[in-house]
């Protein structure tokens, strides 16, 4: 069956072992692997922390795993999510547990495991995969392209004012968990739902993700703003803990987890409140969008010492499936080929995208390519992470056409730069 594959790989054994050979398993794992899958996962990323809640929750049937000789070896899982992309709502593999015994690496079994792990997502209608990379250099190999980057901040509250101040009608209040939670679930939906690369959260996701302590056993807090009718438009989910020093001066440290404002005044009421908080010295905000408007409306943005990293990975799994799934910025059309694409060889071929902006209509085509874009940079245009521009520039796609670059540029571009608030 797909989901099942043996192999038999012959590898250079020590003397006493020559003309063995390994007996190489890709499956799924059964329920009572589940603790061996645990294992893997927590020695490759030396930790155990939330594995068992994580553990709780992963259906055997979602993980791609390699067998050596019966021993579990490599392990992969894909999360069924559903992703806003710009605007639409699209299943999604998140990939995630990936890994192999330091004794098995380099011997092309990840390259495995990952194969006919995309080949089951696109079975399963996951035309996209994403991930974040605990290293890009393993993914790009298999073709995944950077689709958000990672913004954080981390700051002193004393010295991130706004450079006007404005009368923000409303009130932000604490508020219990338990009783915030349904509220603040509300708001993230509303908020999400014309973003790009948002994750549709499930209960499980917000307990561990969003609403998960930094350390065991630790307090998390939500406050929720107000307008003056009454109506939440935001929230702001964090923790604190103390930083003691011998230094004078506010010693605790604050994490905030989330950060969702529906509008300026949203924002600029919860900012404000983090602010409130004079024992602070430190605020560390984990995850930011690009296109954030809190720096521009602050007196000196610097103080935020915003750090730009790599965000989510995403991997076209089906592209003539993928492409039809998202809204573009435009009406037009663009015909484009895959010359290459070893981990998904039929996504191989010449496309014509057509669209009206709203819904798009792809198929395959005799016509000669204006483009010619790699699986990766292409994951990069679907997610709207940088323009096909600028990777024409940096040679990660051919123009055979003039102007056809500029062209995919209006098509790909997105209502809001992608963002993903949440690990997984």
């Amino acid at each position: 069956p797909a989901s099942t594959l043996t192999l038999l790989v012959w590898h250079t054994p020590p003397n006493h072992l020559r003309g063995s050979a390994m007996s190489v398993e890709i499956r799924p794992i059964h329920h009572d692997e589940l603790e061996a899958y645990g294992r893997v996962v927590a020695y490759v990323f030396a930790s155990e922390d939330g594995l068992e809640d994580e553990l709780k929750a992963t259906q055997p049937d979602w993980t791609t795993c390699g067998f050596v000789d019966g021993k579990l070896v490599s392990t992969l899982g894909t999360l069924p999510f559903t992703v806003r992309l710009n605007g639409m709502a699209c299943p999604m593999g998140g990939v995630t547990a990936v890994g192999t015994l330091p004794e098995q690496r380099r011997r092309g079994l990840l390259r495995q495991v990952m194969t006919q792990a995309l080949g089951t997502m696109r079975d399963r209608g996951q035309n996209l995969a994403i991930l974040w990379a605990s290293m890009g250099a393993i993914y790009q190999r298999f073709g995944y392209g950077l689709a958000t980057a990672q913004v954080n901040y981390s700051y002193d509250p004393r010295y991130v004012q706004f450079e006007r101040d404005v009368d923000v009608p409303g009130s932000v209040e604490l508020v219990s968990k338990d009783d915030s939670f349904p509220i603040i679930k509300q708001n993230y939906i509303e908020w999400a739902t014309p973003r790009n690369l948002c994750i549709h959260r499930s209960t499980f996701l917000w307990t561990v993700n969003t609403l998960r302590p930094p350390k065991k056993d630790a307090l998390v807090y939500t406050a929720i703003y107000r307008d003056a009718d009454g109506q939440s438009r935001g929230h702001v989910v964090y923790s604190t803990e103390d930083h003691t020093t011998p230094e004078p001066g506010p010693s605790q440290h604050m994490t905030v987890s989330d950060f969702v404002a529906m509008d300026t005044n949203a924002a600029r009421a919860l900012w404000n409140y983090l602010r409130k908080h004079d024992l602070v010295g430190r605020i560390h905000f984990r995850g930011a969008p690009e296109d954030d408007v809190i720096p521009d409306l602050l007196l000196e943005p610097r103080m935020l010492n915003k750090k730009v990293s790599d965000g989510i990975w995403m991997r076209v799994v089906d592209a003539e499936k993928a492409l039809a799934q998202r809204p573009y910025g435009a009406r037009g059309e663009l015909t484009f080929a895959i010359a290459s694409d070893p981990e998904c060889p039929w996504n191989e071929g010449t496309y014509l995208l057509e669209t009206d902006g709203p819904t798009a209509h792809v198929s395959r085509t005799s016509r000669e390519p204006e483009l010619t874009i790699p699986p990766a940079t292409l994951a990069s245009l679907i997610s709207g992470y940088r323009p096909a521009s600028h990777f024409l520039r940096a040679g990660r796609l051919e123009e055979h056409s003039a102007g056809a670059a500029l062209r995919a540029d209006a098509l790909f571009r997105t209502e809001y730069a992608p963002y993903c608030p949440n690990g997984f």
